[in-house]
């Protein structure tokens, strides 16, 4: 794969780890949990006194883990999921934009379902710990030349 995608990748990555992180904080440390289990029991979240710390938590550590690409695949398509049922419980039949419209919802969701089919992207250290510690990042590699440049 050309380099632009993989960086595309993992800019995607770390900015929608960084807004996952960010709801994850907010819910469990702005509003706090208690917050967050009312606001999950008003929109008929099932077993909202589990539900609610295990999706601000999941978010908080997802996040970051994605953020750093670390566990990038699996993190990003449980991440996909709370976004679908974020969008199903919390946002379905309100306004597309504004106070609990689901435009963020709907953009999370589907950048981590790309992060979970394209993967983390480079640098990320999913593919430094899955080639070994003692291989640099494909990042800070030389390019390989390719045989179909054009000629001067």
């Amino acid at each position: 794969m050309s380099r632009q995608p993989l960086l595309a990748l993992a800019l995607m990555r770390v900015v929608i780890g960084a807004v996952f992180a960010a709801h994850g904080v907010q819910a469990i440390f702005v509003k706090g949990l208690g917050h967050t289990t009312a606001q999950f029991q008003g929109w008929n979240v099932p077993l909202p006194l589990l539900t609610a710390p295990l999706v601000a938590t999941l978010e908080l550590a997802g996040g970051v883990l994605l953020l750093l690409g670390l566990g990038t695949r699996p993190l990003a398509l449980l991440l996909t999921g709370v976004m679908a049922a974020a969008i199903y419980f919390a946002h379905w039949g309100r306004a597309f934009f504004g106070v609990n419209g689901m435009e963020v919802a709907l953009l999370l969701g589907s950048g981590a379902l790309a992060l979970a089919l394209g993967g983390p992207g480079e640098p990320a250290f999913d593919g430094w710990v899955r080639r070994g510690r003692s291989s640099p990042p494909a990042a800070s590699r030389p390019a390989r030349p390719s045989g179909n440049r054009a000629k001067n």
